[in-house]
C-alpha cells in the first residue's frame, strides 16, 4: 500500500513546461548511469529533485513575468522612437525645403543679375565696336 502511494505521489508532481525539470525516475536512472548507485524509489535523496523542480517551476514564472514586463517596456519605448524619428524626418523634409527653395530662390537672383550685367555689357561692347568700326571707316576714307 505504501509503494503503491508513493507510485501515485511520483505520477502527481507535475512536469515543467519544454522539458524544464527531471522526473523522479530520470533521477534514479542518472544516478545509476553517471555514479553507479542505485537509489530506491523512497530515498529521501529524491525530495531535493522535487523542491529544485518546484524552484525551476518558479524561477520559469518569474522569467515569464520578467519576459511580458521586458517587453510592455520595449513596446512602449519603440513606438515612442518611432514617433520621435518620424517627427525628425518630418521636420527635417520641411527645413530641407524650405531651405532648398530659399537656397533656389537667391541662385535664381544672383543669376538674374549675372545675366543683367551680360546683357549690359554686350550692349556696351556692341556700342565700342560700333564706334571703333566708324573710326576705321573714317580714317580709311580721310586718307
Amino acid at each position: 500500500m505504501e509503494t503503491q502511494d508513493r507510485v501515485q505521489d511520483e505520477q502527481a508532481i507535475p512536469e515543467l513546461p519544454d522539458g524544464i525539470g527531471l522526473s523522479l525516475e530520470d533521477v534514479r536512472m542518472l544516478l545509476a548511469m553517471k555514479n553507479s548507485a542505485s537509489v530506491s524509489p523512497d530515498d529521501p535523496i529524491l525530495m531535493m529533485v522535487t523542491v529544485l523542480n518546484a524552484f525551476l517551476s518558479e524561477e520559469e514564472k518569474l522569467l515569464d513575468r520578467h519576459r511580458k514586463a521586458l517587453t510592455a517596456i520595449l513596446t512602449e519605448r519603440t513606438d515612442g522612437y518611432v514617433k520621435a524619428v518620424e517627427q525628425t524626418a518630418t521636420h527635417l523634409g520641411e527645413s530641407l525645403s524650405s531651405a532648398s527653395a530659399a537656397e533656389m530662390t537667391r541662385l535664381f537672383s544672383e543669376n538674374t543679375r549675372k545675366i543683367e550685367k551680360f546683357k549690359q555689357s554686350q550692349v556696351w561692347l556692341a556700342a565700342i565696336v560700333t564706334v571703333s568700326a566708324l573710326v576705321n571707316v573714317a580714317v580709311f576714307v580721310l586718307r
